[in-house]
């Protein structure tokens, strides 16, 4: 064996796991990626438009109208989450580990605030539960991706500092 261990034994594995600095330990979970700076903003104004707009009733008249902008929100909605999420090489969203409970739990607000501003539909009319409803959830959007941000920013300066 010129060149070290032979490869398929555990001598070899040993090797390389100690030539790659991770001996004795699991390998390093990937820092978060942080999103652009723009993301948050137009992800809470984007999601608050599209699900104010999609649930109000609006007059015959603007209803044409009301559904082309609604479909070109939409579409900006998701061309904003396609362009952070490529930019920022990010495969998939909740992620940062954890349970599945602890991944569900930012899902599981939104829906529950979502819902909450329903609750004004009854005594204020349809048109308030929409807007309520879309302004709690692109409020939630717009706090949670801050928040996402804020984390992996400050892990990145953690493993650039450490």
């Amino acid at each position: 064996m010129p060149n070290g261990p032979e490869p398929g034994t555990t001598t070899y594995a040993e090797r390389t796991l100690r030539l790659a600095g991770r001996t004795g330990s699991a390998a390093p979970q990937p820092l978060p990626q942080p999103w652009p700076r723009w993301f948050a903003p137009a992800r809470g104004v984007l999601g608050a438009a599209v699900f104010a707009l999609g649930g109000a009733p609006w007059p015959a008249r603007a209803g044409d109208l009301t559904g082309a902008l609604l479909c070109v929100l939409a579409a900006a909605f998701v061309v904003v989450h396609y362009v952070a999420v490529r930019r920022s090489r990010v495969l998939a969203w909740p992620g940062d580990g954890g349970s599945t409970w602890e991944r569900l739990t930012p899902t599981l607000v939104q829906a529950a605030l979502y819902g909450a501003g329903w609750l004004l539909a009854p005594p204020l009319g349809r048109t308030a539960g929409a807007l309520a409803s879309g302004a709690l959830l692109g409020a939630t959007l717009w706090t949670q991706t801050a928040l996402h941000d804020a984390r992996a920013r400050a892990a990145r300066r953690a493993a650039d500092a450490g």
